[in-house]
């Protein structure tokens, strides 16, 4: 694992920079470092007849990897729960210590060799990319209406991925459209 620990200290305790200021140097430092970094993770799936398919999407600076869940993933993943990357979330928030961070789930591998349940889509590749809510989702009912299911679509040059992020797992729309905008290097869009 790289040493990072003091530099990372350094962004975080500097009380000057705004957020997107210590992600951009996060960011920068990783990229001196050689490293790849999981910058954001979300779940979600693909609807394919006759069932869904499971992915984690793991984004990075420079790419998006879309992991297919195995089945062992799932049962033994049920809990999992979206969000930052570990060291940009310590970066980002006081409620972590550096000690706290696991390094097998920090960093991705620069290998070129990918297996097969794995697709790597690199930013400089994409052509659109969308994400709304999916109004055929909405739920009513005595405590409010809100929207179980959110819709990323990601077009590139060879091919189209529909995804479906569901709000459990993510969080609801404005903080994944928040998260997606100041964490990736891609013009998001809120409609189609």
């Amino acid at each position: 694992m790289v040493d990072i620990e003091g530099d990372l200290k350094k962004i975080k305790s500097d009380s000057t920079l705004s957020d997107t200021q210590k992600i951009k140097m996060f960011c920068d430092l990783m990229y001196e470092r050689n490293v790849e970094p999981i910058i954001l993770r979300l779940s979600g799936y693909i609807k394919k007849k006759p069932m869904k398919v499971d992915y984690l999407l793991t984004f990075t600076p420079s790419r998006i990897i879309l992991l297919r869940k195995s089945i062992i993933r799932k049962l033994a993943d049920p809990g999992y729960v979206a969000g930052l990357g570990p060291h940009l979330y310590y970066v980002l928030s006081e409620k972590i210590d550096y000690s706290d961070i696991k390094g097998k789930d920090s960093f991705v591998q620069k290998t070129s060799l990918q297996s097969p349940d794995e697709i790597s889509i690199d930013y400089k590749d994409i052509k659109k990319f969308v994400l709304y809510p999916d109004a055929k989702t909405l739920v009513s009912n005595m405590f409010g209406t809100a929207i179980k299911e959110n819709v990323l679509l990601i077009h590139t040059v060879h091919e189209k991925f529909e995804l479906i992020l569901p709000t459990g797992k993510n969080g609801d729309y404005n903080k994944t459209f928040y998260w997606l905008k100041m964490c990736i290097p891609v013009k998001i869009s809120k409609q189609l």
